[in-house]
């Protein structure tokens, strides 16, 4: 598949060498389209806001069925990867995963919402949002709630953790969703 500049760039592409290239220690590459995995779901993290706190901004979102879209990056890959069936989980900082739901709407713009929502959520929803459904409570301590995303996500240690989840949203495969709803709902969610 040939890849060219006009080519946007895609994080779900899984690279496999094919061959040994004879003139250089690299290797030529064939980029397949879709990973093993075409199931995407979201670990959405709730943070601290100027306006509230991030139990607040998730109580908020998770109350009118939306969640916002607090970067670029999130909307990108959320249009990148979102399927009909896709679901996501709530991870607020210092609190841990407190709600799983499901996502009903493609990305959709902030102009969409009216004019009460836009002011209310202006800083959890400026680059957009899903419409949501389905909404389940967990109660997943943060210490579990982390312990857990170490182990089901392999990530291997708390600094690379801290990191991923800075990033406010991390897909999950059907297998590490799984895991996670299976473990969160052990721990009393």
């Amino acid at each position: 598949m040939p890849v060219s500049p006009s080519r946007p760039a895609r994080c779900d592409w899984k690279v496999i060498p094919v061959s040994w290239c004879p003139f250089c220690p690299c290797a030529i590459f064939l980029l397949n389209a879709r990973d093993e995995y075409p199931m995407s779901h979201f670990l959405f993290v709730a943070g601290a806001l100027r306006e509230r706190t991030s139990e607040e901004s998730a109580e908020l979102q998770l109350g009118h069925r939306l969640w916002g879209l607090c970067t670029g990056l999130i909307r990108t890959n959320l249009q990148t990867y979102l399927d009909p069936e896709s679901r996501g989980l709530v991870y607020v900082l210092k609190v841990g995963l407190c709600a799983e739901f499901q996502i009903l709407s493609p990305v959709l713009d902030f102009a969409d919402l009216d004019a009460f929502l836009s002011d209310e959520l202006r800083t959890e929803a400026r680059f957009g949002f899903v419409r949501i459904d389905a909404v389940r409570p967990l109660a997943c301590s943060s210490g579990v709630s982390q312990a857990l995303l170490l182990n089901v996500l392999q990530i291997p240690d708390q600094a690379e953790l801290n990191r991923r989840l800075a990033l406010g949203m991390h897909r999950l495969t059907q297998a590490e969703y799984d895991a996670i709803m299976q473990g969160a709902t052990a721990a009393g969610g």
